[in-house]
Formats: C-alpha cells, sequence, structure tokens
C-alpha cells in the first residue's frame, strides 16, 4: 500500500541554510566579514521552500565564484568564524550530507574547542602544531581523526588565501605523526576476518536463513552495507548471475539556523562515486543462496503486509514489515547473532574488506579487484589493502625463479617472463 505523502520541510541538496518559521521559508548564505571581522549573513524570503531554495543556491554559487563583495578579515575575525563560513557557504554545497557531516563533526568536536576564539589571521604553524602533539600522545586519538583536523583547517585556509582574506597559511609549516602508527590503525581497520572465522560464521548462519544470506552475499561480493540495503530484486539478474550496484543508502540531515543537527533520515540515493557504479559477475554460490532466500522471503514478513516483497522494485533484505532496513536496525541483529555465537566483534564492512583479501590473496590482479570494489582508481585499491599484497608478492619471487630456471633449462622462453610480469 503506498504510504500517504508528507510536507516537505528538508532541505535539498545545494541549497545552503534552510529552514521554515512562522509559515514562511527563510534561507541564509554567508557571503563574507564587515569591517568589524565579523561573519555577515545574507537571508532569503519566500513563501516555498523551492523558490528560496533557488535564490539560495544562485548567492552561493556568486559567493562561491567571488561574485558578492567578501571584505578582507581582520584581526578580530575568529577561527570558529573563519571555519563556520567556510564550511557552510563553500563546503556544502560541493559535498554530499554524509561528508559535510563528517567535516562538521570534526571542526565542532577538535577545533572550534581547542583554537575556535583565536583571531584566524594571529594562528600560527606552532599553535596547531601543539594541537596534533597532544591529539596524537595525550590524548591518544586516531591519526584518521588527526589527518582530518588538519586537511579540514588547511581547506579553509586555503579558500581564505584565494579570497585574499589572510596572507598565509599557518598550516602548511606543520606535520603529521609518525607514519608506522597511520599504517598500523589503517592495517587494523582493515583487516578482514580470518580464514576459519569466516568458516564458523557462515556455518552458524546455517540455522537462519536471514543471517546466511545477507553475510553470504556480502561477503563474497564486496558490496558496500548502504549498496547491500539498497538492492533491490531488479538488480539480480538470475540468468546471468549478475549484479548491478547503482544506488545506495545514505543520510540526509537537517539543520536549524545555529548548524544544530535537528533530524536526520536514511534515503535510496547515488552511490558513493561513479566508479561505484558497476555490474559484478558473481559465484553460483551466492545466487543458489539469493533463490533460497526469495522462496523463503514471503514467510518472513507480516501477513499484513500487502504488497509483493517479491517484484523487482522492492528491495531484496526487507524488514518484517516490507520495507527497506536501515543499517542500525540490521547491524543490531548482527551483533545479536555474533555475541550469540561468540564469533568475535567484526563489524559488518569488514566483509567487503574480506571479499578484497580473499582475491588479492588468490593473486587477482588488483585492477580486477578495484573495479570490483567500485573503487575510482588503483591507488585507493593499493593504499587501502597495502597489508596484503606483501604476501601476495612474496610468492612472485619464487615465480620468477621458476621462471629463470625453466627459461636455462630450455623449457621456457623468455617472452613468457615478460607476460608474467606484466600480468603480476
Amino acid at each position: 500500500m503506498p504510504r500517504k505523502s508528507k510536507k516537505q520541510t528538508r532541505r535539498g541538496n545545494n541549497e545552503g541554510s534552510i529552514y521554515q518559521s512562522k509559515g514562511k521559508w527563510c534561507g541564509q548564505v554567508s557571503i563574507g566579514y564587515n569591517e568589524k571581522g565579523k561573519l555577515v549573513r545574507k537571508t532569503y524570503y519566500g513563501d516555498t521552500r523551492d523558490e528560496v531554495a533557488k535564490k539560495v543556491t544562485a548567492a552561493a554559487n556568486q559567493a562561491f565564484e567571488g561574485e558578492l563583495t567578501v571584505t578582507v578579515m581582520t584581526s578580530d575575525t575568529t577561527v570558529k568564524e573563519l571555519m563556520t563560513d567556510f564550511l557552510w557557504t563553500f563546503k556544502k554545497p560541493t559535498v554530499s550530507d554524509v561528508t559535510f557531516e563528517w567535516y562538521r563533526n570534526i571542526n565542532e568536536t577538535h577545533i572550534i574547542p581547542s583554537l575556535g576564539e583565536i583571531p584566524a589571521v594571529e594562528l600560527t604553524p606552532q599553535t596547531i602544531q601543539a594541537l596534533i602533539n597532544k591529539m596524537y600522545g595525550e590524548i591518544n586519538l586516531k591519526v584518521r581523526t588527526i589527518k582530518a583536523v588538519r586537511d579540514t583547517l588547511n581547506q579553509a585556509y586555503n579558500h581564505a588565501i584565494g579570497l585574499k582574506q589572510v596572507k598565509m597559511n599557518p598550516v602548511s609549516g606543520t606535520r603529521l605523526p609518525k607514519q608506522s602508527r597511520m599504517q598500523a590503525e589503517k592495517k587494523e581497520e582493515h583487516k578482514a576476518i580470518p580464514v576459519n572465522t569466516r568458516t564458523e560464521i557462515l556455518k552458524a548462519a546455517e540455522r537462519n536463513i536471514c543471517i546466511k544470506t545477507a553475510l553470504t552475499v556480502l561477503m563474497f561480493t564486496g558490496m558496500r552495507i548502504g549498496e547491500w540495503l539498497a538492492l533491490t530484486w531488479g538488480q539480480v539478474d538470475f540468468e546471468n548471475n549478475i549484479i548491478t550496484i547503482d544506488r545506495a543508502i545514505t543520510k540526509t540531515y537537517e539543520y536549524d539556523e545555529e548548524g544544530n543537527i535537528t533530524g536526520k533520515e536514511s534515503v535510496v540515493g547515488d552511490t558513493k562515486t561513479l566508479c561505484s557504479v558497476r555490474k559484478i559477475k558473481v559465484s553460483q554460490v551466492v545466487m543458489d543462496v539469493l533463490r533460497d532466500w526469495q522462496k523463503a522471503l514471503p514467510d518472513h514478513v507480516r501477513k499484513s503486509v500487502k504488497h509483493n516483497v517479491l517484484s523487482i522494485k522492492c528491495v531484496v533484505f526487507p524488514n518484517n514489515l516490507g520495507q527497506m532496513r536501515t543499517y542500525n536496525g540490521f547491524r543490531s541483529t548482527y551483533r545479536r547473532f555474533m555475541d550469540k555465537n561468540g564469533l568475535g566483534d567484526y563489524p559488518l564492512h569488514s566483509y567487503r574488506h574480506t571479499f578484497a583479501t580473499i582475491l588479492l590473496e588468490e593473486n587477482v590482479n588488483p585492477k580486477v579487484v578495484q573495479k570490483l570494489l567500485g573503487h575510482s582508481d588503483i591507488e585507493t585499491t593499493l593504499g587501502t589493502y597495502s597489508h596484503v599484497l606483501p604476501e601476495v608478492f612474496d610468492g612472485v619471487a619464487g615465480i620468477v625463479s621458476k621462471v629463470h630456471i625453466d627459461m636455462t633449462s630450455g623449457t621456457k622462453k623468455a617472452p613468457q617472463l615478460l607476460e608474467t610480469q606484466s600480468v603480476a
């Protein structure tokens, strides 16, 4: 049964800060600083959200292109004001809601509390480096978080230089922590499930067809969780063993005029990147599990569900109301399953890493792995799984030695050695 439509109050993409007040729609865009160095916001009004959205988007684009007057920053302008203006006016229109929330959280949690009240023109490399050292040593934050703090500050100051608001970027004189800890954290973060545990998980999942189907698909396709949650039957080609990935679950956020989150919602949107749109040839095991799940699915939803849960537009893994699952909802189910069977604490994303690791351990070309995972470039794949590649490449020396012996004994010709190297 179709759901009743409800009045739209959520801000769309690239629409700046839009909200409804006393029946009137309002939108704000930060356009620069006044002679006292205080942030100036321009407000637009309209009877509908779309009307205001067009005004705000046009103003944001003008500000981005430098067509709106931006005053040179004075000594009174704080780092907080600089960061707020950069994130809301210039960063938000260019990234997804989830990415923007990551930047906003970094700013609100780490940058503003430590540096927010310092005049932006007086921030020094020494002050930023002291914060980096504190986060690394005293607070013991992950290097990924420390890097995000530095990168966000760096982007904001580079942008301010482009607008001639400041003359120098104090971030350029700072350094990140030792690479050794960063590499160790990356290895831990992208850790695959051990071989023995993989077997135990799949064996325990035999008793629950929903869990069995979900974990088998995740482990042997490498889909992101958002892609898996949004998967519909129309994207599954049983005849050719192909799954098409062209959409994913994402989050949208709603903020008040002070920049505080007032609501969030899971929606179906585009994949993480354009390269994430892909068709993957999957194993017969995956297809067989999906067929079994398709037969059992009607019994897993409430009898009150009237729509056909097997139609091409319906999601493959619905909840018991026949609707799309949320990430948090399935994660809770998954954790209960893992705890009940004593299988450890492996996050759902580790199944994607397990898939990639299996392929690399089996000497599949990293370029092929890149395409299957939907990475935008090979550097992402090589960087993410650099801890696996040494084990893969360890075998190359043995292969080359064997080829050399065959060549010198006359059983193999030189061109075949070149072919082996190009494939590797």
